[in-house]
């Protein structure tokens, strides 16, 4: 073997702006390349998956990486982990959604917000909101006994569905 043939690795090139396939699905999004193109792809894939954090988003607003045009620039570029073949690597999908977000012109508002403390509370409550929902539908309540679920739903402030129409049919009679 060559030396050349055994240091390659490969890695998902990042190049889609460009549609140099011509709409050929072939596998050339695998290139050869160094490996710090390994590196580099891990690397941006840990970034994304920050913004899945509105912690983070909030401290990159109080820094003001979000009105920093290059920064912004960066964001958009990041883009690319949207496509469905970047996608399946990301663990929180949410990253996806507040990439949209921040890299929106018509969402300008969002970024200015989250140097506000309130606003980045309100976002990670809904954002809890959004998994405890996306939870239930996709996996149930579980088989929890009724009076943990009780206390749970009572320490989160959130009353299923199911209970409203039991004590709708209570009220009722």
């Amino acid at each position: 073997m060559t030396s050349s043939a055994m240091n390659t690795t490969y890695h998902i090139d990042k190049d889609y702006d460009n549609n140099n396939n011509n709409g050929n699905n072939t596998q050339s999004n695998i290139s050869p390349l160094l490996p710090d193109n390994l590196k580099r792809f891990a690397l941006e894939l840990e970034f994304v998956q920050a913004l899945a954090s509105p912690a983070y988003l909030h401290h990159l607003a109080t820094q003001g990486y979000l009105q920093d045009e290059a920064f912004l620039n960066f964001l958009k570029y990041l883009r690319y982990w949207t496509k469905p073949e970047y996608a399946k690597y990301i663990s929180y999908p949410h990253c996806l959604y507040f990439l949209d977000l921040l890299t929106n012109v018509k969402c300008e508002t969002f970024r200015k917000e989250l140097v506000n403390l309130s606003f980045r509370d309100f976002v990670h409550q809904q954002q809890f909101y959004n998994w405890q929902y996306r939870s239930r539908v996709l996996y149930g309540k579980g088989s929890s006994s009724s009076d943990a679920t009780s206390s749970n739903d009572a320490a989160t402030g959130i009353i299923s569905d199911e209970r409203d129409r039991e004590n709708d049919k209570e009220v009722e009679k």
